[in-house]
C-alpha cells in the first residue's frame, strides 16, 4: 500500500486498485453464469434449495439498490456525494449489496449442482472479504461515525461477527 492510499485520497494508482476488485468479480460472475454446468463432478442433492436463495438474493440486491438509489456504484470507493447509508437492510449488514450477490451466486450453485460453480462462490466470497476491507478503509475516513457502525453491525451475516 502507497502512502497516498494510506492517507485515503482518491489517487489514480487506487482508483485503478479499486477497479481491478470489481473487474475480477465480474469475471467471476461470468464464469458463474455461462460456464457449463456439466463439468466435473455434480452435487445434486441440494438443488431444489437454489431458487429459494436466488430469489432471497434478487430481492436483497433490489432493497440495497432502492436505499442506496443514486450512490449506488461497484467501485469500492465512497462517492463525493454519498451519505452512510445505516437503514433498510444496512441495519443488519455492513454490506448488504455483497451479501445479496453471495445468496445469488449460492442459488446458481446449487441449482447446477456443479462443484466448479461452488469453488467460484468461495472465491467470490474472498473477494468480497478484501474488496469490503478496501471500501471501509475510504468509508471510515470519509464518515468519522462509521468506525462504531462497523463495530455494532456485522460485515456479511445478520448476527455473525466476524
Amino acid at each position: 500500500m502507497n502512502s497516498d492510499e494510506i492517507k485515503g485520497e482518491f489517487t489514480p494508482a487506487n482508483r485503478k486498485h479499486a477497479r481491478s476488485y470489481v473487474g475480477i468479480q465480474f469475471l467471476i460472475l461470468f464464469l458463474l453464469i455461462f460456464f457449463s454446468n456439466n463439468v466435473g463432478y455434480q452435487l445434486s442433492k441440494f438443488r431444489s434449495f437454489g431458487m429459494i436463495f436466488e430469489l432471497l438474493g434478487v430481492l436483497g440486491l433490489l432493497l440495497t439498490a432502492n436505499t442506496l438509489k443514486g450512490t449506488l456504484t461497484a467501485i469500492p470507493i465512497p462517492k463525493p456525494d454519498g451519505k452512510l447509508s445505516t437503514n433498510g437492510l444496512y441495519k443488519y449488514v455492513r454490506h448488504p449489496m455483497y451479501t445479496s450477490v453471495l445468496l445469488l451466486v449460492l442459488g446458481i450453485a446449487l441449482r447446477s449442482g456443479s462443484l466448479f460453480k461452488y469453488f467460484l462462490l468461495m472465491v467470490l466470497t474472498l473477494l468480497f472479504y478484501f474488496k469490503s476491507a478496501y471500501e471501509e478503509k475510504y468509508l471510515s475516513q470519509k464518515y468519522p461515525e462509521y468506525r462504531a457502525y462497523a463495530s455494532a453491525v456485522p460485515r456479511f451475516i445478520p448476527f455473525i461477527k466476524a
